[in-house]
Parts: C-alpha cells; sequence; structure tokens
C-alpha cells in the first residue's frame, strides 16, 4: 500500500534546463513619461537559428534508396555544440551555461519504386520538453554502380515542427544533396562513405509574452502584488499597469549551411552509422517593422552514433 500511495502522489512538474523562456529578452523601460516595451530582435534570431539547427532532422544516410521492399528504423543519438555564454542562452534557459546540448532522432524509412524513399520520425533535445516532428523524402537520381569507382548521387528534402516550446513557433525545412558509394565485404557487411551539404531554413516567431509577468493585464486582487503594476515614470509619477505584452515577429528565413560527412555500416540486418556536421555561424539578416536584424549565432558542430535495422 506505501508503494502505491507513493506512485500515486501527484509529482512537481520540473522544467528543464533547455525549456526555454523567452520573457527575458523584452522589458519595460522608461522613454521620459512614458513606459515602453524594449525587445531584443536579433537575441531572438540567434537563438531560434542555433535552436533549429538543432532540431532540425539529420540526414545520418547514405545516396542509395533502401529499394522498393527495403524498410528500416534507427535512433540517432547528437552531440550539439552552442553558444552557451551568449546572453540569448544565458538569459533565456535555467542552470548552467553549458556549451553543448544532446537530443535523440527516431527515424522510420521506407524505400519505394523508382528511386525513391521516404521517412518520418521525430527529434527531442533532452533536457527539455521539446520534440520536433519531421518528416523527409529522397530521390537517388544515381546508384547501383556498386564495382564500379562511380558514386551515388541523391536529392533529399527535409521538414519539422517544433512542438513542446511554450514560447516558441518554429517551421524547419532544408533541401540537401548527398554523394555516397558503397563497397561491400563479403556477402554480409557493407561500408558506405558520404558527404553531403544542407541548406537548412528556419522559420521562426514567439507566442504572446508579457514583459511585466507579475503584472496581469487584467485586474486581479487576488493573485498579483499591486506594486509590481506600478512603472516608474521620469517625472517622478507612476503609470499603472503599463501595455507589457509583446510578440517576436518573423523577421524573415533564416539560413544555415550544413555541410556534413559520415559513414553507414550494414552487417547482415543490423545497421550503425557516424556523422559529423559544420554549421557555419549564421549570416541571414531579416527585417522588423524597418529595422535590419542580423542572425548573431556562431559556428556549430553536430556529431552523431546512429544504430537501428535495415530490413
Amino acid at each position: 500500500m506505501i508503494a502505491a500511495g507513493l506512485a500515486l502522489w501527484p509529482a512537481v512538474a520540473q522544467a528543464g534546463k533547455y525549456d526555454l523562456d523567452l520573457t527575458p529578452l523584452g522589458r519595460l523601460e522608461q522613454q521620459g513619461n512614458n513606459a515602453v516595451i524594449v525587445q531584443d530582435n536579433a537575441a531572438f534570431r540567434s537563438l531560434s537559428s542555433e535552436l533549429g539547427t538543432i532540431i532540425a532532422p539529420q540526414p545520418v544516410d547514405p545516396a542509395d534508396s533502401l529499394g522498393l521492399s527495403g524498410f528500416a528504423l534507427s535512433a540517432d543519438f547528437t552531440i550539439n555544440t552552442l553558444s552557451g555564454d551568449q546572453d540569448y542562452w544565458q538569459l533565456t534557459r535555467s542552470g548552467s551555461s553549458d556549451k553543448a546540448a544532446a537530443s535523440m532522432q527516431i527515424m522510420g524509412r521506407k524505400g519505394l519504386w523508382p528511386g525513391l524513399e521516404v521517412g518520418a520520425g521525430a527529434t527531442h533535445l533532452f533536457d527539455s520538453r521539446m520534440w520536433a516532428l519531421a518528416g523527409y523524402g529522397k530521390i537517388a537520381i544515381h546508384e547501383g554502380f556498386h564495382h564500379l569507382p562511380i558514386p551515388s548521387i541523391a536529392i533529399r528534402a527535409s521538414f519539422s515542427r517544433l512542438l513542446g516550446a511554450k514560447d516558441f513557433n518554429m517551421t524547419t525545412a532544408a533541401p540537401a544533396i548527398t554523394v555516397s558509394h558503397l563497397f561491400g565485404l563479403g556477402k554480409t557487411f557493407s561500408l558506405t562513405p558520404y558527404v553531403g551539404y544542407e541548406a537548412l531554413v528556419i522559420i521562426s516567431r514567439s507566442q504572446v509574452l508579457n514583459a511585466n509577468p507579475a503584472c496581469d493585464q487584467f485586474p486581479d486582487n487576488y493573485n498579483e502584488d499591486p506594486a509590481a503594476c506600478d512603472f516608474p515614470l521620469a517625472d517622478g509619477s507612476t503609470t499603472s499597469r503599463p501595455a507589457s505584452e509583446f510578440v517576436f515577429q518573423d523577421g524573415g528565413a533564416i539560413v544555415r549551411h550544413r555541410p556534413h560527412l559520415g559513414a553507414r555500416i550494414i552487417f547482415s540486418v543490423i545497421r550503425l552509422g557516424v556523422e559529423a556536421m559544420f554549421v557555419p555561424g549564421g549570416k541571414s539578416e531579416g527585417e522588423i517593422d524597418g529595422e535590419t536584424v542580423a542572425d548573431g549565432s556562431s559556428l556549430q558542430q553536430q556529431y552523431t552514433i546512429s544504430v537501428g535495422l535495415d530490413f
């Protein structure tokens, strides 16, 4: 009975380190006799750029398609670097300022005719509630010359949609090209190294945020401190309950370039893979209300180990 009681005892929900809170990126500021909202659009764009790079689906696969009857399942574990010492990470997450975050991708793949392949899965950022549902399509435009020094070439397109992030509304899309060559060793073992390039496009905006969360926009005598709703002005007076809600708008597509290389090993039906991505810092600029907003993200690296089954 004691064990049953402990199992049924209500648990307190704990926010993870990467359950990001965007509220600190906006604040109420005194400008003369007005209280205005000042929001850091550049920080939001840079944070979206690095987060989108982490949660976007990764290929972890060579150019060859699975074939009409082929089917594969894999679990991919990735270490992602990030600019943990930058304000846009320091202010929005809890805990220590790590410069790396772990994620896991689960992906199912199905081969179709002729040379087509589709897949669907999800990516989870550990120490958070965030998941990204993902899908992709691939067409092998040149494959099958395994006994000649001729590479296989495939074109791929993927997308993802972020879930579980209370402040973010984010979608990613990415066209890619992959070149690989299969080396067979015996009848049950193969090694396929590959290289590729992906142009990751991130579309991001926020939900409605409150620069003064201690004060509700609507009067509530039970759940708020009345003093928190009084904002001091330059003339010594105060304004009661100033407008404090704001939104980070979509400032235009964020583009990240993701060159990568890797290798896949298949032994019988067991598949193992490794992949490394090197993502240069973001350079794309957006515009919000006539203001140019730069992507200040830094170089990111992503190192992946993949395990799965290939039927």
